[in-house]
């Protein structure tokens, strides 16, 4: 790996887990209803998804504005490897060492949004999760949150979420690869 793209990945990492960093102290530390406010959660995987795209153009700058399909994809994936991992290092700490209830209040959080939902949206829900009654649903919404902030959990979550990132870089990579004439 040149400086170049080292370069890249470590500006562009940092950038991005500070954004879900941040995201997740503020909501811890201003309201923690937020937590399961859709718009907050949708905005931080937009900016998730947007950076890695300026990452792949500081590249280019930096190399003359040349990128082959390797760099471009290494340029955006980069970045999200080094984000994903101090996110998951971040997430374990939080919540399993910090606060070890938050968890389980944002299963509350969300078991109590779904109240809200209209009564027929409320039973069809029920249906297809295949469960009796309204406090099987809050607790398998707490037992799921749960799971899904252990170590088990997190690990998954990263998983997904690098599939989900390499299929965009391989988009990405195609799109904005330009390689340096062969002759001049």
């Amino acid at each position: 790996m040149n400086e170049n793209m080292k370069k890249v990945a470590i500006n562009y990492g940092l950038l991005m887990a500070f954004v879900g960093i941040i995201f997740t102290l503020g909501c811890y530390i201003i309201d923690e209803s937020l937590f399961v406010n859709p718009v907050g959660s949708i905005s931080v995987m937009i900016i998730s998804v947007a950076i890695p795209f300026f990452a792949i153009r500081s590249y280019k700058k930096l190399n003359n504005g040349f990128a082959t399909f390797r760099e471009s994809f290494s340029a955006y994936m980069l970045p999200v490897i080094f984000s994903l991992f101090a996110s998951l290092i971040f997430n374990l700490l939080m919540y399993n060492v910090i606060d070890s209830e938050l968890s389980s209040r944002q299963g509350e959080m969300a078991f109590e949004a779904m109240m809200e939902m209209p009564e027929e949206q409320l039973q069809t829900t029920i249906k297809f999760m295949g469960i009796d009654s309204v406090d099987d649903l809050e607790n398998k919404i707490i037992s799921d949150a749960k799971k899904n902030m252990s170590l088990t959990g997190q690990l998954k979550s990263s998983a997904f979420g690098f599939i989900f990132f390499a299929f965009i870089a391989l988009i990405a990579a195609a799109v904005s690869k330009k390689n340096p004439p062969e002759f001049e």
